[in-house]
């Protein structure tokens, strides 16, 4: 069972994330591809150098965004969705996805876990919901050694009336259920039956879900053709989290444009890529706990980046997954 990585521009990230895959998966037999989008070559040629058996593909836009990168200049914001989907169709049947700022932080055996995918043939399972309760479903209808297998109850499994509620408010379906539900929780126990990273998947659920998305995330509509399927999915997730993420970096602004542009995230990056590259300041390699921001701090010490700069932004970040529900300890 392969393993794919989306990468861009968090060298320093990248390198944790494949560190993990080594360390905690015990007779890891599969590829491990790095899917990168613009991360200038010479910290990918460290990242080779650090993992000689690691593929690195590149994007149709890579040339393009890593030039623009070093040149100090803000890329194309195009996401390279039809780009990811194809990649992974290339290989196993299913396949495990990544993105650049995950890291596995529990032990696997990989042989018995990857029968157990095959021999149950799921479609999708979660390793990672930030300890909320309300991203996996409790609707467990059979336990094996490594996961639960669910089915979601949602407000409704019919696509139309989805779409009506949750995307276009057709017929004002949508204000009528904010009057009589929790929109909010309804709309999050939809991502019981998807996600963008953060797990397996079978490439007839992702090609579903994925193809012909013109290179963008529009993860509304990604649950929608869901829905069209659902009773031909078997989904799950890890009896416990098997993944850790951070939010105190982002590759872009493209998510995070509502949380202000005081952050300068190419220069931002650019300073921590760096450090790593040049073994400043390094932050080792920690699978328990995320990266300190004492070596954040250290980083922007005599830099255009001001620490409180960063720190105020991340609390805005943070606030905002609490408020979901959401543990980033």
């Amino acid at each position: 069972m392969d393993i794919y990585i989306k990468s861009f521009n968090r060298a320093y990230l990248l390198h944790r994330t494949i560190a993990s895959i080594y360390h905690y998966l015990n007779d890891f037999d599969g590829r491990v591809v790095v899917l990168d989008d613009g991360t200038p070559q010479k910290y990918l040629n460290k990242i080779i150098e650090l993992f000689t058996d690691v593929q690195i593909i590149k994007s149709p836009y890579y040339q393009q965004k890593s030039q623009d990168i070093s040149l100090n200049k803000v890329p194309e914001k195009v996401i390279p969705a039809n780009f990811w989907c194809d990649e992974v169709l290339k290989g196993s049947e299913y396949f495990i996805l990544l993105e650049d700022d995950m890291w596995f932080n529990q032990p696997i055996n990989y042989k018995d876990f990857t029968k157990d995918v095959y021999d149950l043939k799921l479609d999708m399972i979660k390793f990672l919901w930030l300890k909320n309760s309300k991203l996996i479903s409790d609707n467990i209808t059979k336990k094996t050694s490594h996961f639960n297998i669910v089915q979601p109850k949602v407000l409704t499994k019919n696509p139309f009336l989805f779409d009506a509620i949750f995307r276009t408010n057709k017929f004002k379906l949508g204000s009528l259920v904010v009057k009589m539900f929790d929109h909010k929780l309804e709309l999050l126990k939809y991502y019981h039956l998807y996600m963008v990273a953060g797990g397996v998947f079978s490439k007839r659920y992702y090609e579903n879900t994925w193809k012909n998305s013109q290179n963008k995330v529009d993860e509304l509509a990604n649950i929608s053709k869901v829905l069209y399927k659902i009773n031909d999915f078997k989904l799950g997730n890890t009896k416990q989290e098997i993944l850790k993420t951070t939010v105190k970096f982002t590759a872009s602004d493209i998510q995070k444009e509502k949380f202000g542009n005081s952050l300068d995230v190419f220069k931002f990056n650019y300073i921590l890529n760096e450090a790593w590259y040049n073994n400043q300041s390094t932050h080792g390699l920690n699978f328990t706990n995320d990266i300190s921001d004492e070596w954040i701090k250290n980083c922007c010490a005599n830099s255009d980046i001001k620490f409180d700069v960063w720190q105020n932004w991340y609390n805005d970040i943070k606030k905002n997954y609490e408020l979901m529900g959401c543990n980033l300890d």
